[in-house]
């Protein structure tokens, strides 16, 4: 999702294409869904442009991890 995001790979719509796409494989996996609350799209935006123009990804996966991605239930051993 990030790749394809800064790739700029589509003519527009590159942030709302990638999300799509990433939450089609969760879903299909079962692994829940990536969705920016609006409380967070502020920080997201920040990340987000920090990662265009580093290409290091560990800031944004972290926050999307831990802020963005929902019905994935972690079960403590």
């Amino acid at each position: 999702m990030l790749y394809l995001m800064r790739a700029q790979v589509f003519w527009d719509g590159n942030k709302r294409t990638s999300m799509i796409i990433a939450n089609k494989i969760l879903i299909q996996n079962g692994c829940g869904i990536i969705s920016i609350k609006e409380e967070n799209i502020r920080e997201f935006n920040t990340l987000l442009t920090e990662y265009y123009n580093t290409g290091n990804q560990e800031k944004i996966s972290t926050f999307l991890y831990d802020k963005c991605l929902f019905g994935l239930e972690i079960t403590a051993n």
